[in-house]
């Protein structure tokens, strides 16, 4: 799905979460989720969409219609930080984006 498809899916109203995914800090995909499965952003030619921080992802996101998405961070473990690691199946930190915040700025 491009930034051009996911413009019409919002227009469109439908049901979608968006998350952030940010991998080793240096990289930044969008994962679109809806009702019948996942996937992610990608450019015309195929390729993942990568972004250079969380920041130039939400504007994109913005851009095309989004209002809200989610940074999903992967939890370092303890003896990176020092502490328990999580014992759940998702180890991911999700922190919410007010997209609505960065409309107008890319």
């Amino acid at each position: 799905m491009t930034l051009a498809d996911l413009k019409a899916m919002l227009a469109r109203d439908q049901s979608l979460t968006l998350e952030i995914h940010a991998f080793e800090g240096i990289i930044y995909l969008v994962k679109i989720v809806t009702e019948v499965g996942e996937t992610m952003l990608k450019k015309a030619d195929g390729d993942n969409q990568v972004f250079k921080s969380s920041t130039q992802a939400g504007m994109a996101l913005a851009d095309a219609g989004g209002t809200e998405a989610v940074i999903v961070h992967q939890c370092a473990y303890d003896e990176v930080i020092g502490h328990e690691p999580y014992l759940t199946e998702d180890p991911s930190l999700r922190t919410p984006m007010d997209l609505r915040l960065l409309a107008g700025l890319g």
